[in-house]
């Protein structure tokens, strides 16, 4: 009884392969998600790249309303996307799914 290192790596490939899109796709719905934050005035970001409370010079968040709406659509297809990794990595695992 031998070990498939072929079948082992190919398995070690794409766990990882899978794991980092998972975490990039989440990174990048949360950069959607904090984005329609910014537009919506509920922060700003300063000139040194600080985070602070949105000032009186902010944009007008009604005027944004679109870019708002764009940002937090993406956002929730960016998490629904990650769940549904997720979802099928543990319906693959789980014998008793299929």
């Amino acid at each position: 009884m031998g070990i498939d290192w072929g079948a082992f790596l190919l398995v070690a490939l794409v766990a990882v392969v899978s794991a980092c899109f998972v975490v990039a796709v989440y990174s990048v719905g949360l950069r959607f998600w904090s984005a329609a934050d910014a537009r919506a005035g509920k922060y700003t970001v300063k000139d040194d790249g600080t985070i602070g409370p949105a000032t009186a010079g902010f944009p007008d968040p009604t005027a944004a309303a679109t870019a708002i709406r764009l940002f937090r659509a993406l956002a929730v297809v960016c998490f629904a996307l990650c769940g549904a990794a997720v979802l099928y990595g543990i319906y693959l695992i789980v014998p008793a799914f299929h």
